[in-house]
């Protein structure tokens, strides 16, 4: 290795003196080997007997200086890129941390909430308007917009209530369940009634979430479906009688938490569905 000429004086008056160590002295022959200007520098210093005059002049001195000077700046360097290093690696890793602490603490609530959320069931048909009608503003969840216009907005002295219950579930998403069989005394009311539900129409439905048709002994007169969100339908009885029996089944995510079977009636359900988790629907869509 081919050291400047300024490192090789700084070693001459060690070397001169030998006291410098066997690697040291092997670098200086080897540069002096080839090197006129050191080469006479050294005689000069070996003849004059000078070198501790030399080492002790201010000449001396400041290159010393100045080779001290040069190796703190690049340790200077060294440290500011090692701490650089070292405070954007603790900032990835504290961020790392803070992203996995937030995705647990978000797992563990759901998962408490979802244990300690109760199912409500309420059948007071008195308060249908605040269930799901014209005034719904109850503190357990308002029905998603247009999701329930099915259903009536309110019931009327020419409807005869036979069949009533609202069920709210909200785990973390909110879930309904809800039927309404209403018997009308009134043929003008009835009609005008059929005639509302006709002009909102029948959706395509079947396939979704395995229905394979209509409730056995009804024809369907009204459907709302919604392939992410469920159905809400209203339907008549084969037999001709005044009635109207009206079902919402809403939930969020292609599954319902709740079981169907514990809050439907067998009668009021659409053959063939199935909502539970990882339901065969389910897993077609989320695998489109």
């Amino acid at each position: 290795m081919r050291l400047s000429c300024d490192v090789i004086q700084d070693l001459l008056p060690l070397y001169v003196d030998k006291a410098c160590s066997e690697d040291s002295t092997g670098l200086v022959e080897e540069h002096m080997a080839e090197c006129e200007s050191c080469r006479l520098t050294y005689d000069a210093m070996k003849t004059d007997g000078k070198t501790e005059e030399l080492v002790k002049s201010e000449e001396f001195r400041n290159r010393q200086t100045d080779s001290v000077k040069r190796v703190k700046k690049k340790w200077s360097r060294s440290k500011k890129i090692f701490l650089t290093l070292g405070i954007i690696i603790g900032v990835g890793l504290l961020y790392i941390f803070i992203r996995i602490a937030m995705v647990f603490g978000i797992v563990s609530l759901l998962m408490l909430d979802s244990a300690t959320t109760k199912v409500q069931v309420f059948d007071d048909v008195a308060k249908y308007s605040e269930y799901i009608g014209e005034d719904c503003n109850m503190e357990y969840g308002k029905p998603r917009t247009g999701q329930f216009v099915v259903f009536p907005e309110k019931i009327t002295p020419q409807m005869y209530v036979q069949d009533f219950q609202y069920v709210y579930y909200n785990p973390w998403d909110p879930q309904y369940v809800s039927y309404l069989t209403v018997e009308y005394k009134d043929t003008e009311a009835y009609g005008k009634e059929l005639k509302r539900l006709q002009t909102i129409g029948v959706e395509d439905y079947e396939g979704l979430y395995s229905v394979t048709g209509e409730p056995e002994g009804y024809d369907l007169v009204a459907m709302d479906q919604d392939r992410y969100y469920g159905f809400v339908y209203a339907m008549v009885p084969e037999s001709g009688e005044m009635k109207i029996t009206y079902v919402g089944i809403m939930f969020c995510n292609y599954f319902l938490d709740l079981d169907i079977h514990e809050y439907m009636k067998e009668e009021y359900l659409l053959p063939g569905f199935d909502a539970t988790m990882d339901n065969p629907y389910e897993q077609k869509m989320m695998g489109e």
